[in-house]
């Protein structure tokens, strides 16, 4: 019994290992997640993209979940169905703002993207919203859409 509850305790700290970070800490987490997931969809690998969505994610975007998508498994099917329809591309971060709260994190963004024959691609505006998870950091909801000049 005494093993289960120091076992139980244990994992309770883990689960609140996160909460112990400064708010820069956490604003350079979720920064770090989110290029790591651009990266992949830069490389053209939308699915590798999805890899930080939360079970329960909800996204929307204006290539194709214009309605939204809810759900790990629709989200997957999603994300599969763009892959070879994302050129190569290399990217620009503008104004990435991280809000923290408690165990929940909102980042904003703007996606600048330019071809590698340096054409410029459209861009987009992006807010997602992260939620510390059994100790790891998970987007909740994602919304991409793109900038009307």
């Amino acid at each position: 019994m005494k093993i289960k509850l120091l076992l139980l305790g244990f994992a309770w700290l883990m689960s609140c290992s996160n909460s112990n970070q400064s708010k820069a800490q956490i604003e350079e987490e979720i920064l770090s997640l989110e290029q790591m997931a651009l990266d992949k969809w830069a490389e053209g690998d939308p699915v590798g993209f999805a890899e930080n969505f939360a079970a329960d994610a909800t996204y929307f975007d204006d290539i194709g979940a214009q309605n939204g998508v809810s759900g790990s498994e629709a989200l997957k099917g999603y994300f599969k169905s763009l892959e070879g329809k994302i050129p190569a591309h290399h990217y620009e971060l503008v104004n990435p703002q991280v809000q923290v709260y408690d165990n929940m994190a909102i980042l904003t963004l703007r996606y600048n993207a330019k071809t590698s024959d340096n054409e410029p691609g459209p861009p987009w505006k992006a807010t997602s919203i992260y939620k510390l998870k059994e100790g790891k950091w998970k987007v909740v909801h994602a919304n991409w859409s793109l900038i009307k000049e």
